[in-house]
């Protein structure tokens, strides 16, 4: 009979992994990088740098998404401007320490590092995602076309350590995985007034704050403990701003709700600017999670996050019971909203 028990459970063990593989499907594909320190390393032992090199840049997959997605950003960029980037003498001189970061990430088990934030999402969500890491001017990192080609474009940084290079694959493929169910909550809010579906639509970017969550892996510990010690600092110093970038936030869903923005771009155009650096979204979205995963547990956190309007209510309950036993008051979101969005 033990031995029955034993092939069951290992059975069901296996059939567990197999389905969370089936959950991940993870390409890494730095042929933009490749091709640029090729070039970077021809020039530096002297030899001429052909037309097929250039072409072997131009032509590469991340070179190509790039260069769309910066296009539907509105901003310049040309095979000419990438020329003379890659041609900088400030670029030439970084080449062997980019050589030794781009081997390292190679070198590092992403599959492993998606699965770990696996359990802050549905089961039914999945993280099917092309890698990108690339070689470019500007230094930021995103997520590209989650909802139909998702891709994570990661600005290849020598002065990121390996543990902050797989938290942020990990924090942008929970991105992936949430956009994966992001059609379910459209879907909930659309009868919604079309003020009030507009300020929900947005709730959805406390999704930053979820991902540094399941990044972290746990609602204990430090969030940014992969990170060094000065953003774990900056970190703490942003947290401490977090009610009253509450009631900011609170203020402005009441102003969208209430038709205070004459045009939706404007209600984009300040919504933007919560993001900053690891700003509300991230700071805000953070608390609520881990409060609602602390006191609720992390099925009904998963829950939330299916829902945001939801992920308010339950924090503001969190935050309520805490501020009772009288070790301090934490800003609340109003019950007007609340109840604006759907969300009593």
């Amino acid at each position: 009979m033990k031995h029955v028990l034993l092939a069951i459970v290992l059975l069901a063990a296996t059939a567990a992994l197999a389905a969370a593989d089936d959950r991940v499907q993870l390409t890494f594909d730095a042929s933009e990088c490749d091709a640029v320190l090729s070039i970077l390393e021809k020039r530096a032992s002297g030899a001429a740098v052909s037309d097929e090199d250039w072409q072997r840049l131009f032509s590469s997959e991340p070179y190509v998404r790039l260069k769309k997605r910066e296009s539907s950003m509105r901003r310049d960029f040309s095979d000419e401007d990438f020329r003379k980037f890659v041609l900088s003498d400030g670029l030439a001189q970084r080449a062997p320490a980019l050589r030794r970061t781009l081997d390292a990430w190679k070198k590092a088990d992403l599959r492993a590092v998606v699965h770990r934030i696996l359990p802050y999402l549905p089961s039914s969500a999945q993280v099917k995602v092309r890698v990108y890491p690339v070689i470019k001017p500007r230094t930021n990192s995103f997520v590209f076309e989650p909802g139909t080609n998702p891709a994570i474009f990661l600005y290849l940084d020598p002065e990121q350590g390996l543990s902050e290079f797989e938290n942020t694959v990990a924090h942008e493929s929970h991105h992936i995985g949430f956009a994966h169910i992001s059609k379910q909550y459209e879907e909930r809010i659309k009868f919604l007034p079309q003020n009030a579906q507009k300020a929900a639509k947005w709730m959805g970017a406390f999704g930053e704050g979820l991902a540094v969550l399941a990044a972290a892996g746990s609602a204990e510990g430090h969030p940014l403990q992969d990170f060094s010690a000065d953003q774990r600092m900056r970190w703490d110093q942003d947290m401490k701003l977090v009610d009253d970038n509450m009631r900011e936030l609170n203020q402005f869903f009441l102003d969208v709700t209430g038709g205070g923005y004459a045009k939706p771009e404007v209600i984009d155009h300040v919504a933007f600017t919560f993001f900053g650096y690891r700003g509300p979204w991230y700071t805000v979205g953070y608390r609520m999670g881990q409060m609602v995963e602390k006191r609720f547990g992390r099925a009904v956190l998963i829950e939330c996050m299916s829902d945001p309007r939801q992920l308010l209510a339950r924090y503001n309950e969190a935050a309520a019971e805490q501020s009772a036993t009288g070790k301090g008051r934490l800003a609340l979101w109003s019950p007007e909203l609340l109840k604006a969005v759907g969300a009593e």
